[in-house]
């Protein structure tokens, strides 16, 4: 049953922040976009909410028309407290002050990531499966896991940090505090270090080496276009990546065995330089039961955490007997 109503998500991340009225059945009836910026005080955050209130209403909707509002944060989320390095905000305020100009008693709160899986289970690669798992790989390496059409965030807000499983003790330094995590090798940044350092190995053959360079430390495209120009720093970098990433997904599996792995994040622009290499590597890493879970690229793209955010926010949402049809998760949605 469709009660006509709309849902807000708010997908806020390091650089933009991605509005989107989604309906009952997950079409995205509109979007808009807003360069991220710090929300730590009261004229801050009273001004994003009015700008989101702009938004809505300037797609017709009114604030009483809204069955709930989604708000995906970059980064974990326990009890009550929000841990985000890469966005600055006092988030209970930004929260409250959402919630007052809708009118609603709070807003619905999931990590970004989550979010994204969510939004792909429902609508996107993931519809046909129960569980999935997306990897964003970016400038770092992120995932959300839900199972049984509902988001898993752990009982410390952890669940899902696949980008911080060590995969090479005593490697890399990673940001987290630790070194030889996969997402220091499996990343925009871990590619362009990878490269480097292939080209500083002496062992591959330097005449064939191409004049493409990386501008910055998370400049992948220089990469990837060396690896079409035959490369050998290029492909070495991915074949390390593919082998790195494909071990640390069969260890996952082994744990939550989801019925599908997604791949999300700008590297997958790169993915006809890795997948094939990726899956390989993870069937012969992975336990035989799970050794042919499907692993392939999200498709909602940077849809994927507004919707899932409305979906988490139709999840939460208080709901009456009416409602609980198509709220299920076994309603065709």
């Amino acid at each position: 049953m469709d009660d006509g109503r709309l849902y807000l998500g708010i997908d806020y991340g390091g650089n933009a922040v991605k509005l989107g009225l989604v309906d009952a059945y997950g079409q995205l009836s509109g979007r808009a976009s807003r360069p991220t910026v710090d929300l730590t005080d009261k004229v801050e955050c009273r001004a994003f909410a009015a700008d989101v209130a702009e938004f809505v209403h300037g797609m017709g909707i009114y604030s009483s028309e809204l069955g709930g509002v989604g708000f995906a944060i970059p980064g974990i989320i326990k009890e009550g407290t929000y841990t985000t390095p890469n966005v600055k905000a006092d988030w209970p305020l930004v929260f409250d002050c959402v919630a007052r100009t809708f009118g609603k008693p709070g807003v619905a709160i999931v990590n970004d990531a989550n979010a994204a899986a969510l939004g792909e289970l429902w609508m996107g690669a993931g519809a046909h499966a129960r569980s999935a798992l997306l990897v964003t790989i970016g400038s770092g390496l992120g995932a959300g896991l839900v199972v049984d059409g509902h988001v898993v965030a752990g009982g410390n807000g952890a669940a899902g940090e696949v980008g911080h499983i060590t995969v090479v003790p005593g490697g890399r330094p990673c940001k987290c505090g630790r070194a030889g995590c996969i997402e220091r090798y499996a990343s925009a940044r871990g590619i362009v270090q990878s490269f480097k350092e292939a080209g500083e190995s002496g062992k591959l053959d330097e005449t064939l080496f191409t004049d493409c360079a990386p501008a910055n430390d998370t400049d992948a495209l220089a990469v990837f276009q060396a690896a079409h120009k035959g490369d050998p720093r290029a492909k070495q970098a991915f074949a390390d990546m593919s082998d790195k990433l494909g071990y640390v997904l069969a260890q996952v599996a082994c744990v939550i065995d989801p019925d599908i792995i997604l791949l999300g994040g700008g590297l997958t622009a790169a993915a006809d330089l890795y997948l094939d290499d990726l899956r390989a590597a993870y069937r012969s890493y992975a336990l035989a039961a799970c050794a042919e879970t499907e692993i392939r690229c999200a498709t909602l793209l940077g849809d994927a955490g507004v919707i899932g955010a409305a979906r988490y926010a139709m999840q939460e949402a208080p709901r009456d007997s009416a409602q609980r049809d198509w709220l299920d998760p076994d309603f065709g949605l």
